[in-house]
């Protein structure tokens, strides 16, 4: 064998290892494809429904938002009120507060004194006397 037909021979081992990888990797590229193109149309069926029930979450959640602002702007004007009343309130304690000192609670306690001695004396001015 001259080196010319090594050479020839190398070259046609190469060309053929080529063609087989190519052949092995055009196999695999086919077999993609094909599973590509089944997903694409499972995912063509099923993105229209997925998309009306996209569609139905978006107008519920629109409606519940539209409802939830609807009671809180019937229950504003009664807590505006209550909020009022509150800080009246919260005024008047203001001002009991200030008029109010400790001699006013010296007098109540006086008078509740009283009273109760008072009670006290009626209670045993009206028992009858037992003599024993």
């Amino acid at each position: 064998m001259q080196p010319l037909d090594i050479n020839v021979a190398v070259l046609s081992i190469v060309f053929l290892l080529i063609a087989v990888v190519c052949i092995s990797s055009l196999k695999e590229f086919w077999r993609t494809a094909k599973s590509i193109t089944a997903t694409l149309h499972m995912l063509n069926e099923s993105l229209p429904r997925t998309l009306r029930n996209l569609e139905e979450i978006t107008t519920n959640i629109n409606m519940a938002t539209l409802t939830v602002k609807n009671h809180i702007e019937n229950i504003t004007p009664a807590v505006k009120c209550i909020q009022g009343m509150s800080e009246m309130f919260i005024e008047l304690e203001h001002i009991v507060r200030a008029g109010i000192r400790h001699p006013f609670f010296k007098t109540v306690n006086t008078i509740t004194a009283v009273l109760k001695g008072g009670r006290a004396f009626l209670d045993v001015y009206r028992t009858p006397k037992s003599l024993g």
